[in-house]
């Protein structure tokens, strides 16, 4: 599916070559981090851009920008060449910023390691990237058994910023940002300028973002939240963030409220820690205005309750991946009400498509496996160089529908699809089944092993506050919406799902808690 080209104003698209291939691009849009914040130098140079709690203070544009500039040269006095990569190990703030920014300038290639992270999954990734160089915040370093440099050397130079020095180059990796690897090692994904550059124009023209506008930052910086969906667009629009170096939801609230946040990116799991906090309301945050999320299957019921508690919020389901950056589709308010289970209609940057195992797209509402081509598609893994990408296509990994008007649904990922008896069953379709009972506040829908049809469908469900669950209403809610072959057995009713740090359900855990 492809969207019209416009060739005027700030949403204005021409036509590229990207990695040979043609691709609708934001004409204006920054070419690099770098160029990123030389931009907004120019027009918000005293402006406030960044509040660290943590450290106590809070930096101007024009202060963030010498730190970067310090923090470079002080990288490249190390000895580093373009290219080599440098793993950083620190929790949300100030120096989790000025390392992304500090390696685009210096034209290394910065890899985030999650704070939170056990020894075993830090020694992967380092592993997996081979960094030149790897700095820590000390107790974050012995806690994850790394052999690293105090990474206070991120703050300890400002330097005035140098502008004119030639930008790097738009296709250039800058960063490498592991998947969530739910289901096995993760991998490293190259992001470009390009990329970053395009998702800044895209979240600030989805949210009409203003320089009065202020963002939360409490998802990782090791992730593509932290500074592609959240501090690049702040900065594109003048805007400023707020660090918080740890979540909680009674924290992301009462910072929300203390710093004047307007604008909040949240993975669906966290409306449900919010909707549990009596301050998370229009009275106690009424300049909280739009909200973006995704990466996972948001409850309908949750978002009805978010909806009722924030009446002024407006909600944006974005879909993307780590391989997309920028949001791939979007679906706002008033279609979500129509098309419920659906993440929306594509960017105008994107074409998007619907392949079958033989590699040719479906008619419409027939499932198959989603291609996205858009400039914000990364060129490539690293180690081993390799990319989902042909001829300008990335294979994203996820089964989904498109209907008569460009509307696409998941339907899980294509691993997680069960074959019973030779019958396709695709989970989030089961899932939505569940949820539509308005008995469960989550759900999650997996195959397991069977000796008769192969597979059978396992669900493990998590019942709303006050309801009890009736295992039969729930299987019938199946047997008519999809049949009976998609009916789950064994059904099991826990406390919650185990999620990773991205709030995406834990399959593997599922799979042995099922299995023992």
């Amino acid at each position: 599916m492809s969207s019209p080209s416009r060739q005027s104003g700030p949403d204005a698209l021409v036509e590229e070559l990207v990695g040979g291939v043609l691709v609708r691009c934001y004409a204006q849009r920054p070419t690099s981090l770098v160029d990123l914040l030389e931009r907004a130098l120019v027009r918000s140079a005293g402006d406030v851009l960044l509040v660290d709690p943590a450290l106590g203070r809070t930096v101007t544009y024009e202060e963030f920008a010498a730190l970067v500039e310090g923090a470079a040269a002080s990288l490249r006095e190390r000895g580093l060449r373009d290219g080599d990569r440098v793993a950083v190990l620190v929790r949300n703030g100030l120096e989790a910023a000025v390392a992304i920014w500090a390696c685009a300038r210096a034209g290394l290639v910065h890899v985030g390691l999650p704070a939170d992270a056990p020894p075993a999954r830090l020694a992967d990734l380092v592993a997996l990237t081979s960094p030149s160089l790897v700095l820590a915040q000390p107790d974050l370093a012995e806690a994850g058994q790394l052999d690293a440099e105090d990474a206070v050397v991120l703050l300890s130079r400002s330097t005035s910023w140098q502008a004119g020095r030639p930008l790097p180059d738009e296709d250039a990796t800058y960063a490498l940002i592991a998947t969530s690897g739910t289901t096995g090692r993760p991998k490293a994904v190259r992001v470009t300028g390009r990329m970053a550059g395009h998702a800044a124009v895209a979240y600030t023209r989805l949210m009409g973002l203003t320089p009065a506008d202020r963002t939360a930052i409490h998802l990782s910086f090791a992730w593509v939240s932290g500074h592609i969906t959240q501090l690049g667009p702040a900065m594109h629009s003048g805007g400023s963030a707020v660090t918080m170096a740890r979540f909680s939801a009674s924290g992301l609230v009462d910072v929300a409220r203390e710093h004047d946040v307007t604008w909040l990116d949240v993975v669906p799991s966290i409306w449900e820690l919010l909707l549990r906090q009596p301050g998370f309301t229009a009275a106690e945050l009424p300049g909280v205005r739009v909200a973006v999320f995704g990466g996972a299957p948001a409850p309908p019921g949750t978002l009805d309750r978010v909806r009722a508690r924030m009446p002024q919020l407006r909600l944006l389901d974005v879909y993307a991946q780590s391989e997309t950056c920028a949001p791939v589709t979007v679906l706002g308010d008033l279609d979500a009400r129509r098309r419920p289970g659906s993440v929306g209609t594509p960017m105008p940057y994107c074409d998007v498509r619907v392949v079958g195992p033989d590699g040719v797209e479906v008619p419409r509402g027939e499932p198959g496996e989603l291609h996205v081509r858009s400039p914000a598609v990364t060129p490539g893994y690293w180690a081993p160089d390799t990319a989902p990408v042909v001829d300008g296509w990335l294979r994203t990994g996820d089964l989904a529908r498109m209907d008569d008007e460009g509307f696409v649904a998941i339907a899980g990922r294509a691993v997680d699809l069960i074959i019973r008896g030779g019958v396709n069953v695709f989970p989030a379709e089961v899932e939505r089944a569940l949820l539509g009972t308005g008995l469960l506040a989550d759900a999650a829908v997996l195959g397991v092993p069977s000796p008769v049809t192969g597979e059978n469908v396992a669900a493990c469900v998590v019942a709303a506050s006050g309801a009890d669950v009736d295992v039969g209403r729930l299987q019938r809610a199946v047997r008519d919406a999809l049949g009976a072959h998609a009916v789950p057995r064994p059904l099991r009713v826990l406390d919650e799902l185990p999620r990773n740090r991205h709030g995406k359900v834990d399959r593997l855990a599922l799979r042995a808690l099922l299995a023992g």
